[in-house]
C-alpha cells in the first residue's frame, strides 16, 4: 500500500471482538494505532501486551499485528490521532466518550458503529460545553463478522464489501473518507447518521431469532445449532418482515434512502451473495451467519437482546411515538423481551431525549445532521 507523508494515526478503544479485529487489520497494513481501554476491563490488554500484538487471520489482513501503543491511559491513546474508533458495543459509546471530552483535540473524528452514537455524543459534547472541533462518525453496522478466540488472537469470518458511514453533519462525510479510504475501501459514504442508525439490521434480525427461538436456547443451551441455520425460519422471517416494513417508515419520514431488509445480503456480501431468495433462504445459508464459529447464544439474556434492543428497537419505538408513527411488531417484540428477561427495556432504553431530538420536527432533525 502507497501511504502518503500525511497518513492518518488511529487509536482503537476497547478489546472485544472489534476492538481487536480493527486494530489488527489496521496495523498489519502498515499504519500507526494505539489499542486502550479502561482500567476495570483491562484483562485482554495485558493479555495482548503479553503476546506483544495480535495474531488475525481469515477475510482481512492476515498475519501478527504489533500495535504502537498498549494502555489504559485513554488520553494518552488519543493524543496526536486523527481516527478514534470505539471498538466495543454501544454500552461502551457513554463511558468512552465522556471520559475524553476534556481531552478530545481539533479535527479528530471519532467512529461508532451505528446505534445513534453520533448524535448521543453531539448531545454530551454539547451538555459539557465543549467547542473542540471533533466530528462525530457512524458506520451503518460492524465492518467485520468476527470473533476473538482468547485475547490477542482473532479470526475474521467476514467482511462487508461496501458499508455507509456518516459524519455528524453529514457536511464532513467526504473528509473522513478522504483519511479512512485508502485503510478501509469498503466504507462509502452514507446520506447521513439518520441511516446509519435507523438501516442497522441488527435489531431487525437478533431479536426474533432469540425470542421465538428461547425454548430451544434455554433446553440445549445453545449446543448442537446454530441460530441462523436453524432459527431463521419462515415463521421468525416474517417478523422481521413486519418489523422491517416500521423502520423504513422512520427513514421516509425523513426523506433517507433506506436500504429494505430483504435487500440487504446482497447489497452488504456481495461476495457471498446467494442471489434472489426468500429471506428465511439466505439467513439459513449464509455461508457467514451459519459458520460454527457463531454458535447460537447460551442464554436468552444475550448481547442480541441487551444490546439491540436498547440501542435499537427502543429509540425507533421513541421516535415513532414522537412523530405518530406506527410500529406494533417492534413493541411487540420489547415488551415479550422486557417480560422474558423481566426488565423494562422501554424504561432502560434510548428515547428521543437521550437523542437530543426531543420535540423536533422532521425537517429540524435533517437540518441538524445534514
Amino acid at each position: 500500500m502507497i501511504k502518503s507523508s500525511t497518513e492518518p494515526k488511529f487509536a482503537v478503544l476497547g478489546t472485544g471482538n472489534s476492538g481487536q479485529t480493527f486494530a489488527a487489520d489496521i496495523a498489519l497494513k502498515g499504519f500507526s494505532v494505539n489499542l486502550a481501554e479502561v482500567p476495570e476491563f483491562e484483562f485482554n490488554l495485558r493479555e495482548i501486551e503479553k503476546k506483544g500484538g495480535i495474531e488475525i487471520s481469515g477475510e482481512t489482513s492476515n498475519g501478527f499485528a504489533r500495535l504502537n501503543m498498549i494502555t489504559t491511559d485513554l488520553k494518552e491513546a488519543i493524543k496526536g490521532v486523527d481516527i478514534i474508533i470505539i471498538g466495543g458495543s454501544a454500552h461502551a459509546h457513554e463511558p468512552f466518550s465522556k471520559s475524553l471530552v476534556e481531552h478530545f483535540e481539533d479535527g479528530q473524528f471519532i467512529l461508532f458503529t451505528s446505534n445513534f452514537g453520533a448524535l448521543r455524543f453531539h448531545k454530551w459534547m454539547k451538555e459539557a460545553g465543549i467547542s473542540t472541533r471533533v466530528t462525530p462518525v457512524e458506520s451503518m453496522s460492524l465492518l467485520y463478522a468476527t470473533r476473538a478466540l482468547q485475547p490477542g488472537v482473532v479470526a475474521c469470518i467476514g467482511i462487508k464489501n461496501k458499508l455507509p458511514v456518516a459524519a455528524l453533519p453529514a457536511s464532513r462525510t467526504p473528509e473522513f473518507l478522504e483519511k479512512i479510504g485508502p485503510i478501509f475501501p469498503q466504507f462509502a459514504a452514507g446520506e447521513n447518521v439518520w441511516l446509519t442508525s435507523i438501516n442497522n439490521l441488527n435489531p431487525i434480525v437478533h431479536p426474533p431469532m432469540v425470542l421465538f427461538n428461547a425454548g430451544r436456547i434455554e433446553s440445549t443451551g445453545g449446543q448442537g445449532w446454530n441460530l441462523y441455520a436453524d432459527g431463521a425460519t419462515e415463521s421468525v422471517a416474517k417478523v422481521m418482515l413486519a418489523m422491517d416494513e416500521e423502520r423504513m417508515l422512520l427513514l421516509d419520514r425523513l426523506g433517507t434512502q433506506g436500504l429494505a431488509f430483504k435487500d440487504s445480503f446482497e447489497n452488504l456480501y456481495e461476495k457471498y451473495s446467494l442471489g434472489k431468495q426468500s429471506l428465511s433462504e439466505t439467513l439459513r445459508q449464509s455461508p457467514i451467519h451459519g459458520n460454527p464459529a457463531f454458535p447460537a447464544p447460551s442464554t436468552v439474556d444475550t448481547r442480541y437482546i441487551n444490546e439491540d434492543l436498547p440501542f435499537g428497537l427502543v429509540p425507533w419505538s421513541s421516535i415513532g411515538r414522537m412523530w405518530e408513527i406506527a410500529t406494533p411488531n417492534i413493541d411487540s417484540v420489547i415488551r415479550i423481551a422486557s417480560t422474558m428477561l423481566d426488565t423494562d427495556f422501554f424504561a432502560d432504553g434510548l428515547t428521543v431525549g437521550d437523542l437530543g431530538i426531543q420535540g423536533m420536527a422532521p425537517e429540524e432533525v435533517r437540518a441538524l445532521i445534514s
